[in-house]
């Protein structure tokens, strides 16, 4: 592990949340493979993350990204060829359809939640729960001072696409 003090660097604070960012959407990315799906793309984890287990309509999955419903087609599109989403019927609106992970979709969504809650386990046995719940905190306060708080709380993530 690399000391920064006796190194006497410190970082710049955006470059180590961008970098911790990338090495997150690595380990999100290994547990997918592992997982035995190797046709990912980052975009499609925001998807199954917004749709949930039951899946949600082509507007509340846009709404939930903050994408234009075409970018969200789009992807979606893609996706339901690669066997990860499937247009189901809405039980309560016969008009609309529900974008629904499949079987495949719920073992990436599946995955990916697992490596990340081994990535705070093992950050709390090396950091200490202090340390990470003071990090939780200032990112917490980091994202309601500059927005994307009520995404976080709502388990969102917007994407760059």
């Amino acid at each position: 592990m690399v000391n920064l003090r006796e190194r006497n660097v410190q970082p710049d604070l955006a470059i180590l949340l961008v970098a911790a960012a990338r090495t997150v959407a690595d380990v999100l990315g290994s547990a997918v493979a592992d997982a035995g799906v190797e046709d990912m793309r980052s975009q499609f984890g925001f998807v199954l993350r917004a749709a949930g287990e039951r899946g949600v309509t082509l507007t509340e999955l846009a709404n939930r990204l903050a994408v234009t419903k075409q970018a969200a087609i789009k992807v979606v599109d893609e996706m339901e060829r690669r066997g990860l989403v499937e247009r189901q019927a809405h039980p309560d609106d016969r008009r609309a359809k529900l974008i629904a992970p499949t079987a495949r979709g719920l073992r990436v969504r599946n995955a990916a939640l697992k490596a990340s809650r081994e990535m705070e386990r093992g950050l709390r046995r090396v950091a200490g729960d202090a340390d990470v719940d003071a990090l939780r905190r200032a990112l917490t306060e980091l994202l309601g001072t500059h927005g994307g708080l009520e995404d976080a709380i709502a388990g969102r993530a917007r994407p760059v696409w």
